[in-house]
């Protein structure tokens, strides 16, 4: 018998795509999971969409109000019935093999991998307005095993490309709903400290931006990257690469007309 997965995909006003995401997740090579849509307080025909589609491994949740991506995430990771969760956000899309790669690469690694990932497709935007392809710069001795020091000043893991131990986000704390951007980042950091993370060299994902995506919202990603040097700064400092980090996010700040408060978050340590 296959190992179960569970499949969380948070979902907000996304009648239009979320079937495309959903019949991504049915077409699986894999076929031994649930999926969990966490709707995360959805005002339009979101609900009739994913439960039109009449399939008994799709669970509905429907939450009062519209609470955040992350808040609905870590609903999901508690609903999961199974060792093994993975993510999709309802806009985007996985390959047909995605989850059966993943699966055989997780469980054909040590107890200490917490994470299996893999590459994107698509274009993404990133604080800047820039399009980016994650980790394509990237040489494949920093994309798997011990990766907290390389993650401090890069981002390459996606949320919809994740394969991840229950018991690895339980003990991270899931992700921090009081970051309203980068709250994917700051939840692998916490991984990459005490877990391996492995990584399948494949793109296995579409990712489509939709409008009003959190993920361009500059301020916010500003504040998320100042939040993240104030909890590693020490970390950051003794691998000397302080002024760096720095300079790639004034830069963002100047072109922004945000310089004057980004600086002044740089240098201090912030609560969220």
């Amino acid at each position: 018998m296959k190992t179960m997965v569970s499949i969380i995909v948070p979902t907000y006003n996304r009648e239009n795509v979320i079937e495309r995401a959903l019949r991504s997740i049915l077409r699986q090579t894999y076929s031994a999971y649930e999926v969990i849509v966490v709707d995360d307080g959805s005002t339009d025909g979101t609900e009739s969409v994913v439960t039109g589609l009449q399939d008994a491994r799709i669970r509905y949740i429907a939450l009062q109000e519209n609470q955040g991506v992350a808040h609905a995430r870590n609903v999901g990771i508690q609903e999961a019935k199974y060792d093994y969760v993975a993510f999709l956000d309802s806009d985007d899309e996985w390959l047909p093999n995605k989850l059966e790669l993943q699966m055989k690469k997780m469980l054909s690694s040590s107890k200490r991998t917490g994470m299996v990932y893999c590459r994107m497709g698509g274009l993404l935007r990133d604080g800047s307005g820039r399009f980016v392809c994650p980790h394509e710069d990237y040489v494949k001795e920093i994309l798997e095993g011990d990766l907290f020091k390389p993650l401090l000043f890069q981002n390459v893991i996606g949320t919809p490309t994740m394969l991840v131990r229950k018991e690895c986000l339980q003990q991270a704390g899931g992700f921090k709903e009081t970051l309203h951007c980068l709250e994917d980042w700051e939840l692998i950091l916490r991984i990459a400290k005490n877990w391996k993370i492995a990584f399948v060299d494949k793109v296995l994902v579409e990712v489509h931006k939709s409008e009003g995506s959190v993920s361009t919202n500059t301020p916010w990603y500003l504040i998320a990257r100042c939040y993240m040097v104030s909890l590693y700064r020490q970390e950051i400092t003794e691998l000397g690469m302080m002024d760096q980090v720095k300079k790639e996010i004034l830069d963002v700040a100047v072109k922004n007309n945000l310089y004057e408060e980004i600086n002044e978050l740089l240098n201090r340590d912030i609560e969220l």
